[in-house]
């Protein structure tokens, strides 16, 4: 038996569409593994993919957001899965945005919060760094019109960044008093706001 890209794209299909669950995909690729029989070892993306599946405490999580990422790797050949979970991933990108406007680099703790709007899937994206209270980041992020109501921003921890918008991550290395406005088109504005630094 031969496995082909279209297989493994109709097993995330079903994942996506709730028809199956980890434990099937992490079964499916330990068969195809250890069978003999089937082929597949000839194209580099339903290798990784395979192995991927098969060993999730080494690689990625299997659930919705990274089965997506999967599917468009075996898709398009475009891999984002590193940077859907490797926080790490995005140091050198944040050094370079530091540099670019002339701040400082300063990173955060990944595992403290930051302040963060509902629909974070939308655009344009605005971003303020506070000086950081305990337990926080400083940060806060939001969509759409600013509110000054109690519920408008909801912790998180930053991490949890990484699969919600890793496109912001970058610039989560300015240094107190920077604010950035991007969208997903690529427009980026940052600057500083020296009033943030006394908030």
């Amino acid at each position: 038996m031969r496995i082909t890209r279209q297989n493994l794209i109709d097993i995330c299909d079903k994942f996506l569409d709730d028809k199956i669950d980890k434990t099937f995909i992490q079964d499916f690729a330990w068969e195809v593994i250890t069978d003999d029989e089937t082929e597949w070892r000839d194209d580099d993306v339903i290798s990784e993919t395979i192995f991927d599946w098969d060993s999730e405490d080494m690689s990625f999580e299997i659930n919705k957001i990274n089965i997506q990422l999967w599917k468009n790797r075996l898709l398009t050949g475009h891999d984002d899965l590193i940077s859907y979970n490797s926080w790490n991933s995005h140091i050198e990108r944040q050094k370079e945005v530091c540099a670019t406007y002339n701040s400082q680099w300063k990173p955060i703790n990944k595992k403290l919060r930051v302040g963060f709007s509902a629909n974070l899937d939308k655009d344009p994206i605005n971003g303020l760094r506070h000086p950081n209270e305990k337990g926080t980041t400083g940060w806060f992020i939001w969509t759409g019109d600013y509110s000054e109501r109690d519920d408008f921003f909801q912790p998180i921890c930053a991490e949890h960044l990484l699969q919600l918008r890793p496109d912001i991550i970058k610039y989560l290395g300015l240094d107190i008093g920077y604010r950035f406005l991007i969208d997903k088109n690529g427009y980026e504005d940052i600057w500083y706001d020296d009033t943030l630094k006394n908030i």
